[in-house]
């Protein structure tokens, strides 16, 4: 089902940033080198994979992972919403949007058996391809985007501690839970195209690693969204804004790496 959603203005997506503070968080903090030395173009933020394409400055790259890290962790460990559900996934875009973020278009559907034998992770980077597909984007950047997702996957897994971390946070009760997004900015707007996918009812350990598990052989969903933001809205105070309500976190949950 799509949604639909308004921008809206900067003094209230302020005073959502400041109120969006996760739990432990100081009430300042200073930028720390994770933020001021970037130049890789993939990272781990909490159970997702998120790739930049080239070109994206230090700032949006910050923001892109900041404004995803506070919008999935409040969810979860603030609202306590359950990972994997439509309601998840919908709490989730509200954040996104009061943080900047606009829905070119967003739904949270059941996942139909695409062939016997499909793993997980070409699963979703179907979905991907196929979202783009059906929206009106069009340019190399754009439709470089299922590639940069794919590339990010398989670089992760020769990296043993951002992979450790992945794996880590995709498990959730009988099943599991992940996030794939690739960023590239296009005509003075950031883009992110983002899927979820989760599984549910699975009575085994998906544990290692879930990627590579059969995506036919269980119960599947996704969210699917491409988000846009004015790249006029990212600058140093909203970035430390982001800062001071994400605290620790952003070391515990962020691993940066090359593609």
């Amino acid at each position: 089902m799509e949604r639909r959603h308004r921008r809206i203005n900067s003094k209230k997506r302020r005073k959502l940033i400041a109120a969006y503070k996760l739990p432990g968080a100081p009430g300042k903090q200073l930028a720390s080198r994770l933020d001021r030395e970037d130049d890789c173009n993939a990272a781990v933020v909490n159970n997702s994979v998120i790739s930049f394409a080239e070109g994206l400055s230090v700032l949006n790259r910050e923001y892109i992972r900041k404004s995803y890290l506070l919008a999935s962790s409040y969810v979860s460990d603030v609202l306590k919403v359950q990972r994997g559900t439509e309601a998840w996934y919908d709490e989730f875009i509200k954040v996104m949007v009061s943080l900047g973020w606009l829905p070119v278009r967003s739904r949270f559907e059941r996942v139909s058996r695409a062939g016997k034998g499909l793993t997980v992770q070409l699963a979703a980077l179907n979905i991907i391809a196929a979202m783009l597909a059906s929206t009106s984007l069009s340019g190399p950047l754009v439709s470089a985007l299922p590639k940069l997702a794919a590339d990010a996957l398989e670089a992760l897994k020769q990296r043993p501690a951002c992979f450790d971390l992945f794996k880590r946070n995709t498990t959730v009760q009988e099943g599991g839970d992940f996030g794939l997004a690739s960023c590239t900015e296009n005509n003075g707007e950031l883009m992110m195209v983002l899927v979820t996918y989760s599984t549910h009812g699975v009575d085994k350990h998906l544990g290692v690693p879930f990627l590579e598990w059969d995506s036919s052989s269980f119960e599947a969903f996704s969210g699917q969204t491409c988000l846009v933001l004015n790249t006029s809205v990212v600058n140093e105070k909203t970035i430390q804004l982001m800062r001071e309500s994400a605290g620790d976190k952003v070391q515990l949950a962020i691993a940066k790496y090359r593609i």
